[in-house]
């Protein structure tokens, strides 16, 4: 018995991973489908060596419902035009993507070099030499006195040599599937870096809107409290008691609430320009602080689909990734194993040689050979054993990191649907919050300018009015981003699935 398959079958979740925010890594993917598409070289899937048991639905979250509405890509779901056209260009001109690409192509290469050895190594060669040998004490009849006799030779030869060890106990198959799933796991990790480099520049455009709005409800209060300050001023200047108390105290207190507006302003407009330029870097551009010119708080979109299934995290690249990684690692324990019996391998060479390079070519002089070996490892010290129990050992720590990330997957759904709910909550109640405190100032302001409110009520009402606007733009963006974190969570948009088998171990 063995637990189910969490992710589904290698060439589906390449298809998932080459969708989405970031659809220009496509020739990559499509690369990566060719070679999985080859069960002699990609592994299958490896996840029956994890224990992690997809729950049937979320425990947050309602359970699965036959009708779920759906959006095509998750940035397009908040309809800000704005933002999909920054997170192309993040996608197309970011410098750490470009450097996931580099790293795909090395790991490609990397495939190929090992995958040469399954075939025949074929070498042409072409020599020449000429010698010369002295005859030193040699008495020859007729030759002169004192002179040294010598011997001039030549010889040419033309060659084919082949040689080639036979995979016949799968060996060098086993380590060719071993790198083609790194290369694999290496597409799933760019795949992962675009969707969390999709996410940081959609939070990053909520933070500069929220700054922005910050900014402008900074203004706006500095503009109110100097209003009150200026009519408390006159009271006082005018030597008009409330209630029959001076209103220096007041005054003092009106006064440091603008000082205070104004703190606030100062620190809103740095969070703005901090904001700007981490948009500037995202799209590898010079922090200028010019990015984000249209950057505003988009309203939430609609709410989450009812019983998303769980089936929706086989989408997520860095689970894909964990479970190439599994792969590899099993590969490379059969090639640990393999390494133990006999290597077989073929050497041959035909050609030609003779004393005349005109003659090389004439079948006259052709010159061939075949041989074959077999080696048997017999005692190296223990290495083999050892790398046949470091080659396990990988594949343990392999499996069980793959399960520690699906349980991280998980945790983030379930913590991604649980805030969602509690902070549409918040935000509800400090828009509420917002109304009355404005209620309440109008209301304490007219008493105030008719004589029969306290201007410690006016002052405590302006206060609350700006800070609970100021928590609602705030909460605002929190949803937003929760929102992200779920996209995210996911492995990109709410898409339609079928009702989820209830997940139970199968054979």
């Amino acid at each position: 018995m063995r637990p189910p398959a969490l992710l589904p079958s290698l060439r589906h979740a390449l298809r998932m991973a080459a969708s989405g925010p970031g659809r220009r890594g496509g020739p990559v993917f499509v690369a990566a489908l060719a070679l999985s598409a080859c069960q002699s070289v990609s592994p299958p899937d490896a996840n029956d060596h994890a224990s992690v048991k997809t729950p049937p639905h979320w425990v947050a979250g309602p359970t699965w419902t036959a009708a779920h509405p759906a959006d095509s890509d998750w940035v397009t779901a908040f309809r800000s035009p704005g933002l999909d056209a920054f997170v192309e260009k993040v996608l197309a001109e970011n410098k750490d993507l470009k450097a996931a690409r580099a790293r795909i192509e090395v790991t490609e290469a990397n495939a190929r070099i090992i995958g040469a050895d399954l075939y025949p190594q074929l070498q042409g060669g072409f020599s020449g030499q000429r010698d010369l040998q002295n005859f030193i004490g040699l008495p020859l009849p007729g030759a002169p006195p004192g002179e040294i006799l010598s011997s001039r030779s030549n010889r040419f030869g033309l060659s084919l040599n082949l040689s080639w060890e036979i995979d016949l106990w799968g060996r060098i198959r086993a380590a060719k599937r071993a790198a083609i799933a790194d290369f694999e796991a290496s597409a799933f990790d760019r795949a992962t870096a675009e969707l969390s480099l999709a996410g940081q520049a959609a939070k990053t455009w909520f933070a500069l809107a929220e700054a922005r709005d910050q900014v402008a409800l900074a203004r706006s209060a500095i503009a109110t409290f100097s209003e009150t300050e200026t009519a408390i001023r006159e009271r006082f200047e005018q030597g008009i008691a409330d209630n029959g108390q001076s209103t220096a105290s007041q005054l003092l207190l009106a006064s440091g609430d603008v000082a205070a507006a104004r703190e606030r302003l100062a620190a809103r407009q740095e969070m703005e320009g901090r904001a700007a330029r981490l948009l500037d870097l995202l799209a590898g551009s010079y922090p200028d602080g010019k990015s984000g010119t249209s950057a505003l708080l988009p309203e939430l979109p609609g709410k989450v689909p009812t019983g998303l299934p769980a089936t929706l995290l086989d989408r997520r690249p860095d689970l894909a990734a964990a479970e190439r990684r599994i792969a590899a690692a099993d590969q490379r324990l059969l090639e640990a194993k393999r390494a133990l019996l006999p290597a077989i391998s073929l050497t041959g060479s035909f050609g030609s040689a003779s004393e005349d390079i005109g003659e090389i070519l004439s079948g006259d002089f052709s010159i061939w050979s075949v041989a074959g070996n077999l080696a048997q490892p017999i005692f190296q010290g223990g290495r083999l054993r050892a790398n046949i129990d470091r080659r396990g050992s990988e594949l343990e720590l392999a499996a069980s990191e793959f399960e520690q990330a699906a349980l991280t997957a998980f945790g983030e759904v379930e913590n991604a649907l649980a805030a969602e709910t509690f902070l549409t909550r918040r935000v509800d109640a400090l828009a509420e919050s917002s109304r009355l405190a404005l209620e309440a100032y109008r209301r304490s302001l007219e008493e105030f300018e008719l004589g029969t409110g306290d201007v410690l009520t006016v002052l405590a009402a302006q206060q609350r009015l700006f800070t609970s606007r100021s928590q609602w733009l705030a909460v605002r963006r929190e949803c937003l981003d929760n929102r992200v974190d779920l996209h995210l969570a996911l492995g990109g948009s709410f898409r339609p699935a079928s009702a989820p088998a209830e997940k139970t171990t199968g054979p």
